[in-house]
């Protein structure tokens, strides 16, 4: 039992020292050039807008707050809405939710997979404790939900990063160029369907 109880704390603590401080580049550095007026009531609740983490014990999920992207993940969507919106047109978004999610399953079954087998060893003998695979373990989920010039929506993307190498030990996901371009682009689909989605009329 206790090998097992190492395992659950070791993936709970894997990989999340650093969510609280990292920040994570949204586009190539370059603010898309405004064309739109952009309104945006933000009803979400504070919490939802800061870093914390979630899941559950023996799960590992990191909910990113508006402030862990530059810019912040907020102030990007409304450059990217203004961006793609017509010329002189005025947009209003309600927004009830912006969550971008890190699922983190994976890679941290993985690294308490290997300290519990560390611990049970330095306590006697080593029992080996083999790391679970969760479909979809190490992928993020950024979705999007209110009403935009009175149109409601329910918005999202998913991408796996398991294929992208990054220190495990020393850094996040989104050490990597492609996991950050990943998100971007997730973010600008967002904002194209958004747009889209703005010209139709309330039902």
């Amino acid at each position: 039992m206790r090998h097992i109880a190492l395992l659950l704390l070791a993936s709970v603590l894997a990989g999340c020292g650093s969510i609280y401080t990292v920040l994570i580049p949204l586009g190539d550095g370059q603010p898309p050039l405004p064309t739109a007026a952009i309104t945006i009531d933000d009803q979400r609740p504070a919490a939802a807008r800061e870093v914390h983490t979630g899941g559950g014990l023996g799960r590992c999920e990191r909910w990113y707050g508006d402030d862990s992207y530059v810019p912040a993940k907020l102030d990007y969507l409304r450059q990217l809405l203004s961006a793609r919106a017509p010329e002189s047109a005025s947009l209003s978004l309600t927004l009830r939710s912006f969550d971008t999610i890190e699922y983190c399953d994976n890679t941290a079954q993985r690294a308490g997979a290997a300290a519990a087998t560390g611990a049970s060893g330095a306590l006697g003998s080593a029992v080996y404790t083999p790391s679970a695979h969760i479909p979809g373990g190490d992928s993020v989920l950024v979705r999007v939900t209110g009403e935009i010039n009175g149109v409601p929506f329910d918005l999202s993307r998913h991408f796996d990063y398991e294929d992208l190498p990054y220190n495990t030990l020393t850094a996040l996901p989104s050490a990597n160029p492609t996991y950050r371009k990943r998100m971007t682009r997730a973010l600008e689909e967002i904002a194209d369907e958004l747009v889209a989605l703005s010209r139709r009329t309330p039902i």
